[in-house]
């Protein structure tokens, strides 16, 4: 657990450096307001403590894998000075889950799978280093209110001879909106009239757990309950579009 912490602190001092380390080459587009839309594949990693789990209660052993996870929707880019810009938008996050039960009584191993989904607002301020004329690297740091509309729970059952297997997990949120740490590193492309074409990676990190997954798994009415916290943590590989905007003319005072 300390290594897993001690990996993780490394990454979000990589990107604390480059802000305050960023040379006077930054470029930002002042008074620039632009739509952009995204889509993020969420990566399950156990190095960024999202890998699988395994939780046993008496013969029953559960594995609690992580699946490929999507995250998409709209951002809204403002340029605030030269070098400096800012971020919000909604999206939605959809974090997928399979659930692998093995128990003597079983012929083979079972599978369930879940998804859960929620509501992210990213607020973010980004920096820029210019390339070349149309390559620019840049970095972000920010926050996400993270909204979770419900609980979720899921359930199937089988017969073997006369016997009646029952399987169910049941998510309980950890709150219906909860905050979470962003960071963000990528290469930006401009175009003079197409737009800003962008592919990055993201660090997401919630304060707390999001959420409680209570499994069951029933023989005949004879019950054997489990447990598992769900971290929250997610890397993706970001790939987003800003539509073309020129900047807004300031009125002449009087």
């Amino acid at each position: 657990m300390m290594e897993k912490r001690a990996n993780i602190g490394r990454v979000l001092f990589f990107f604390l450096l480059i802000f305050l380390t960023a040379p006077f080459v930054l470029s930002a587009q002042e008074n620039v307001t632009t739509l952009g839309v995204q889509i993020k594949p969420m990566i399950t990693s156990k190095y960024f403590g999202t890998g699988t789990e395994n939780v046993d209660e008496g013969e029953l052993k559960v594995n609690f894998q992580p699946n490929l996870g999507w995250n998409f929707g709209m951002i809204i880019r403002r340029g605030i000075t030269k070098n400096w810009s800012f971020e919000s938008g909604i999206c939605m996050a959809q974090r997928n889950f399979t659930m692998t039960f093995d128990h003597p009584d079983l012929l083979e191993k079972k599978q369930m799978k879940f998804r859960y989904i929620c509501y992210e607002i990213p607020l973010q301020g980004l920096i820029f280093v210019k390339l070349t004329d149309e390559l620019y690297m840049n970095a972000s740091a920010g926050f996400s209110l993270d909204l979770y509309p419900s609980n979720i729970e899921t359930s199937t059952y089988e017969y073997l001879d006369t016997n009646r297997f029952d399987f169910y997990q049941k998510t309980f949120r950890n709150g219906w909106i909860q905050a979470s740490i962003l960071a963000n590193y990528g290469f930006e492309y401009r175009t003079t009239s197409k737009g800003y074409f962008y592919f990055g990676a993201s660090y997401h990190r919630p304060f707390s757990h999001i959420g409680t997954t209570a499994i069951l798994f029933e023989k005949n009415t004879d019950p054997l309950r489990l447990q598992v916290l769900l971290g929250g943590n997610y890397l993706t590989a970001d790939f987003r579009y800003f539509f073309h905007e020129k900047p807004e003319r300031k009125k002449p005072k009087g």
